[in-house]
């Protein structure tokens, strides 16, 4: 993967494929469990899905879709998929592709069972996975910087950007990420994102000198073509 030392003043932009949605303070479905893993094939995202179902879903339940939330952007979340019928009894499988239209930051998908206003209500995975994240796109995981608690190395991301923050019980991190502890020199980190006991966190063994700032300037009314100008 080509990685490519970006340098733009983040912008307040919204991109969106559906109305707002919220979600719903509904039970999860019972009877119905899901695992969804997340691979590349180029630039694309092949969406992995296992649906277990024992007994049909309450009534207000009209389908599941996927959902995705853009890393390193501030936008909304959005639906990939057009309501999906929902799974008939028994085991079901489908693989999903999804061509980003974002084509620079990574996305994070999760799956909703909605209802006829399009409201969505959690579906339970086995353990605790609640998304599926594939490193596909040239744009990093996460930028931060290294610091040290109590003689532990964490990685502190630039939350302004709405880069995850991580858990400071889990994750790996590249050689080196110790001597960058409390240098307060950014750093892009790549790989892929995990739900631990405490939070998201990342195995990653690549990094390299951030050129992203930590402060966002907003810009107002800035299309997308010029953001992606931006970085080029």
């Amino acid at each position: 993967m080509i990685r490519i030392a970006t340098a733009f003043l983040i912008v307040a932009v919204t991109i969106s494929f559906h109305p707002t949605i919220s979600i719903a303070w509904e039970d999860p479905p019972e009877g119905t469990n899901v695992l969804m893993t997340a691979f590349c094939t180029g630039d694309n995202v092949v969406l992995s899905i296992d649906f277990t179902v024992t007994q049909p879903p309450p009534e207000q339940f009209v389908g599941w879709v996927v959902e995705r939330q853009v890393i390193g952007l501030c936008l909304e979340d959005a639906w990939v998929t057009e309501v999906m019928p929902w799974p008939q009894a028994g085991l079901t499988h489908r693989d999903l592709t999804i061509t980003p239209d974002i084509g620079f930051f990574d996305a994070i998908y999760r799956i909703w069972a909605v209802d006829a206003d399009g409201n969505e209500t959690f579906i339970y995975w086995p353990q605790r996975h609640n998304f599926a994240h594939a490193e596909c796109l040239p744009g990093p995981t996460v930028v931060g910087e290294f610091v040290e608690y109590g003689g532990y190395v964490h990685f502190e991301a630039c939350t302004d950007f709405c880069w995850p923050s991580l858990s400071f019980f889990d994750g790996t991190y590249p050689d080196g990420a110790a001597e960058l502890a409390g240098t307060g020199q950014l750093m892009n980190l790549y790989g892929e994102l995990f739900m631990g006991m405490e939070g998201i966190y990342i195995n990653s063994t690549s990094m390299e000198t951030s050129s992203f700032p930590c402060e966002a300037v907003g810009i107002a009314g800035i299309s997308w073509g010029g953001l992606k100008a931006t970085y080029r």
